[in-house]
């Protein structure tokens, strides 16, 4: 399913590294005898989404919570309840950021965005709530794998079958977590109910 929406406040990535391993060793007249580190290596992204308007299939989905769908008389919106356990469902993420400034439009005069792209995210925990006269914001800590390159059932270039935000020619490759594109293709419209995938 496809969910779109505009009711996000923030999506902040945080790379993380395993440092490289580091060799030091002197002689015993204190001669430097051996001087090396390791390069890092890229592990995962980690992905914390604060959410200021809630569509409750999304964050259910995200969160790996059951959602609550049974309607009764008086009673508006659904909700979901969460139950102890691993969290099990996976998810891909897309944002759109308008271009702003002299580079907004490409040289043919279109609107240009900047597209990222995260393909297989998943082993979500969700962040603390207050609830208060204030502002509540719900929010959603995960975790990036590689994407799936199988042309057919994997992300490949995109969602769907008939559209791609990536260059022509340009799939997703071997142990990439992460997209980042600049492109003419606008964001779909927010739709306050799921749509399939085709």
């Amino acid at each position: 399913m496809v969910i779109t929406t505009k009711g996000f406040v923030q999506v902040a990535m945080e790379p993380q590294y395993e440092d490289g391993v580091e060799f030091f060793e002197r002689t015993a007249d204190g001669t430097v005898c051996v001087n090396q580190k390791d390069e890092p290596v890229l592990k995962l992204f980690q992905l914390t989404i604060d959410f200021c308007e809630v569509n409750s299939t999304m964050f259910a989905f995200m969160s790996s919570a059951r959602e609550l769908t049974a309607s009764a008389a008086g009673v508006t919106g659904f909700g979901f309840a969460f139950a102890e356990g691993q969290p099990t469902n996976r998810y891909s993420l897309e944002v759109w950021q308008k271009v702003a400034g002299s580079g907004a439009c490409s040289a043919s005069g279109v609107q240009q965005y900047i597209y990222n792209a995260w393909p297989n995210v998943g082993a979500s925990k969700i962040g603390s709530m207050t609830i208060e006269n204030g502002r509540t914001t719900l929010q959603v800590m995960s975790e990036t794998q590689p994407g799936s390159t199988t042309a057919v059932t994997g992300w490949n270039n995109g969602p769907g079958s008939s559209t791609s935000w990536l260059p022509t020619g340009e799939t997703l490759g071997t142990n990439e977590h992460w997209l980042w594109n600049v492109t003419t293709t606008a964001p779909p419209s927010p739709a306050c109910n799921p749509s399939l995938l085709t």
